[in-house]
């Protein structure tokens, strides 16, 4: 199969960290036409003289010339299969399945969107008197779930990783250019140095991670060993406004003890206090995330403003930058547990029981040390 090479875009803040690298190589000159204080350099001077340098120009452009090249040896190529959407990976699974055929057909139309889309709580469980393997319908929806959220979040954190190592070998550039010029001691720039092998190696890590969970969602979908990849949307969805309410979630057990076993009804009272819990609690920690990404937005987008109006140097642009990355990923770690912990409680409500549940604050992605 051809497969047409995607370009990939560069952060818009890459642009800024040109000029940060542009701000290393003015003072750096300026060091040596008027000697300073190590460690006291006048950001404001050096930011408003870095347009007199023709050749921080061509320093600029040869640094970003040789990241884009490292970029480009790796292509990024169309995926094999695109699944914008967890409910389309769903149906990709029952379609992998052909002895679940009569089971959906005896499910309805209207049923499986209804499971498909994650809209477990619209379900009457009576429909598995009727409907053969229906348990086996449901696993294969609660899994397939899973596996594409776990997918888009690692890919997200993957993406975002790459742009915290572009930010982290841009301020190691710099360090490496002031202590050239004696405005950095040798420890400073080793500091500097040893970020950049951590993140580089967490960057690694995550790729290994984004890899991984394509395989678990290939194999999920039946299609290991047939396709090597799926393409998936940047993002997940945005948190909810309100949480599902404890009154739905009563009334979502009433019906399904009504079905089932004594001994299996006593078992899913049980189990569903604990995915409740783990949902509400999963639920604040979203919202939170969320909030605290919006903030750090906010944050970054001021620093970026006084950074251009000379009142902040360089290296304040630059942490906040690794802290507003670091915030992201820690937003989408946290809906991705989110939206398994939702599945789970649907999943209980239906009569499952999961192997365990999702560990709130457990989750991996950027590094900015």
């Amino acid at each position: 199969m051809h497969r047409v090479p995607i370009l990939r875009r560069k952060p818009l803040w890459l642009a800024t960290l040109a000029l940060c690298t542009l701000v290393g190589t003015a003072s750096a000159q300026q060091a040596v036409q008027e000697p300073v204080e190590q460690g006291t350099i006048d950001w404001r001077k050096a930011n408003d003289e870095v347009s007199q340098f023709k050749r921080g120009h061509a320093d600029v452009l040869k640094w970003e010339q040789a990241n884009d090249a490292a970029t480009k040896e790796a292509p990024v190529v169309a995926p094999d299969l695109w699944l914008k959407t967890a409910d389309a990976a769903v149906r990709q699974a029952w379609r992998a399945r052909p002895e679940l055929t009569s089971s959906l057909s005896q499910l309805g139309t209207a049923n499986q969107e209804r499971i498909a889309q994650g809209r477990w709580l619209e379900v009457d469980p009576s429909v598995r008197r009727h409907v053969d393997d229906f348990d086996s319908v449901l696993d294969v929806a609660v899994d397939t779930r899973k596996a594409w959220w776990n997918a888009v979040a690692a890919q997200a954190g993957l993406k975002l990783q790459q742009d915290m190592q572009e930010a982290s070998s841009a301020a190691a550039e710099l360090a490496r250019r002031m202590a050239r010029v004696g405005n950095w001691s040798r420890m400073e720039q080793a500091q500097s140095q040893s970020k950049l092998g951590n993140v580089k190696l967490q960057t690694l890590k995550s790729a290994a991670e984004a890899k991984q969970a394509q395989i678990a969602l290939l194999k999920t979908l039946k299609l290991w060993g047939i396709s090597s990849s799926v393409g998936l949307p940047d993002s997940l969805p945005e948190v909810p406004d309100q949480p599902i309410a404890a009154e739905a979630v009563q009334k979502g057990l009433k019906a399904v003890r009504a079905v089932l076993p004594r001994s299996e009804g006593l078992r899913v009272q049980g189990t569903a206090q604990q995915a409740f819990d783990i949902y509400n609690a999963s639920y604040a920690a979203a919202r939170l995330s969320q909030d605290e990404q919006k903030l750090r937005q906010f944050i970054y987008d001021e620093t970026v403003l006084r950074y251009n109006g000379m009142l902040l140097s360089v290296w304040d642009l630059l942490t906040e930058t690794a802290t507003q990355l670091q915030s992201s990923v820690t937003s989408i770690n946290t809906k991705r547990d989110l939206l398994i912990a939702e599945a789970d409680l649907h999943w209980v409500l239906q009569g499952g029981e999961p192997a365990n549940f999702v560990s709130i604050g457990a989750g991996g992605g950027a590094s900015a040390e």
